[in-house]
């Protein structure tokens, strides 16, 4: 059962929640059930405010995650 879910929030509120906002993108981390959700960051409504998407945190990621932030960095200095 994914601890990312309003049903969840509400059952479980003391429960830790990592919330990292990234542009228009919210993570938020779970370090109980080792869990992520990617929720719309800026939406308008509340219903539109739940995960897009949920996963497990696998071995690996961090090392994707750095990936993708080194693209964002040469972009953003002008290098492609």
């Amino acid at each position: 059962m994914s601890t990312h879910t309003l049903k969840s929030k509400r059952r479980h509120p003391d429960t830790k929640r990592i919330r990292i906002e990234v542009g228009h993108i919210t993570f938020e981390l779970s370090p109980k059930d080792k869990t992520f959700a990617l929720i719309a960051g800026e939406a308008a409504t509340a219903k539109d405010r739940r995960p897009l998407f949920t996963g497990f945190i696998e071995k690996g990621m961090d090392a994707q995650l750095r990936q993708v932030a080194f693209q964002f960095k040469m972009i953003e200095q002008g290098y492609e």
